[in-house]
């Protein structure tokens, strides 16, 4: 195992942002937001060479921040080759959803707040993909619960009021069965890092005795983590909190459907090993991701508000990602991860840039009068096949370039 501190350079510039922002944005104005930018481009740069360093290697990358005999509360950052894409992809997308934000947010109230809190949402998000062991990533993982509650919690706004209560609300009973899996398997296993509790779920048979059943403890342990991928990932029927989430800003609601939510199929992928040796556990993750896929899909088709297509369009493409890992395609899992966060960025930052021209003109979109089809026909006249053809081409093949390079870099079937 390689040890390095210069992966921590990763998570600073984020915390760098949020500190400035909240401290110095009534004095320097404006300017404090171009620092946040200034840090996220150092945290995608600094990911890059991560993802490199880790595809060059087999041997994780470790950063140790406690001492050797800390016992439990080991904290560190274990950056493998799922670290690495992780961390890259969490950073382009927080970069470009700041990015967007600053101009999106300028004439709200409280956006130094708001803009803080991403940051912090940002910072959350890659420490937890980069967690050297299950309490560690927990601990990030319910910190993902409290943020969601503050950036979608508008006090001037009833509505926002109640769908972050409720959210939250969800959010933490599967926290709670999350924890409960963590304790199990300490208690099981005797330890929480990563390879020596695989090592030792592979070597161990332990059980446990419910009602004359006997259940492998690694059943157990899967299943109640399982419940806490369930909330994240909005997997029927823990998918209600989702919709009420849209009154949030559309910067907030990007990295909700682009990162956040893709976070079960992550802690399936981190725990791999562990699901591999419950069998029950991935056939239930199959039923469960297979009526996710068709309620989010149903749903999406009777919507009739360009977000809430989107947000059930979300529901059933978690139900493919969870369904991917039921049937043991971990790998597949982490590029439809990959993809969808990219596509799911895309269209929630195009779909606000639309709620934004409406919010500035109120004849916006036309209401088909002959002025406007006047107007509709100036437009047309003017319409760029070169730029229609340009964005098409891109959709297709920035999403191929992308995944054929992690494949090279990586060198991984």
């Amino acid at each position: 195992m390689t040890v390095a501190y210069y992966p921590l350079l990763i998570l600073l510039g984020p915390l760098t942002a949020a500190v400035a922002i909240g401290l110095f944005e009534r004095q320097i104005g404006r300017k404090a937001y171009r620092i946040g930018t200034a840090a996220q481009i150092a945290s995608l740069a600094i990911s890059l060479l991560v993802l490199y360093q880790a595809g060059a290697s087999t041997e994780p990358i470790h950063v140790p921040l406690s001492p050797a005999d800390g016992g439990l509360f080991q904290f560190g950052l274990y950056i493998d080759r799922l670290a690495a894409v992780m961390l890259t992809l969490v950073s382009t997308i927080g970069f470009l959803i700041f990015r967007f934000a600053i101009r999106y947010m300028e004439q709200e109230t409280g956006r130094a707040r708001f803009h803080g809190l991403l940051n912090l949402m940002t910072l959350i998000l890659l420490c937890m993909v980069s967690s050297r062991n299950l309490l560690m990533l927990f601990v990030f993982w319910q910190l993902i619960s409290w943020m969601l509650y503050l950036l979608v919690h508008n006090y001037s706004h009833p509505a926002s009021v109640q769908a972050a209560g409720k959210t939250y609300t969800i959010l933490r009973i599967g926290d709670v069965a999350f924890l409960a899996g963590v304790v199990l398997a300490y208690r099981t296993y005797g330890t929480l890092e990563f390879p020596q509790l695989f090592i030792k779920a592979a070597q161990m048979q332990e059980s446990f005795s419910l009602g004359g059943f006997s259940i492998g403890a690694p059943t157990v342990i899967t299943l109640l983590i399982f419940i806490g991928a369930m909330s994240k990932s909005v997997q029927f029927p823990m998918h209600t909190w989702l919709a009420g989430n849209l009154y949030a800003p559309t910067p907030v609601t990007a990295l909700l459907h682009a990162g956040i939510i893709n976070a079960g199929g992550f802690l399936m992928n981190r725990l791999a090993p562990l699901y591999g040796l419950s069998p029950v556990t991935l056939h239930f993750a199959l039923v469960i991701g297979a009526v996710t896929t068709l309620v989010g899909a149903t749903m999406m088709l009777t919507q009739n508000d360009i977000k809430k297509t989107l947000a059930h369009s979300t529901i059933g493409q978690m139900g493919y990602m969870i369904m991917e890992c039921g049937l043991g395609g971990f790998a597949l899992a982490i590029f439809h991860l990959i993809a969808h966060g990219l596509f799911k960025a895309t269209v929630f930052l195009d779909s606000g840039h639309i709620i934004h021209a409406a919010r500035r003109e109120p004849r916006h979109p036309p209401l088909h009068d002959k002025h406007d089809q006047v107007e509709l026909a100036l437009e047309k006249e003017d319409f760029s096949r070169l730029t229609w053809g340009a964005g098409f081409l891109m959709t297709l093949i920035l999403p191929l370039i992308l995944v054929l390079t992690a494949h090279g870099v990586l060198e991984s079937p």
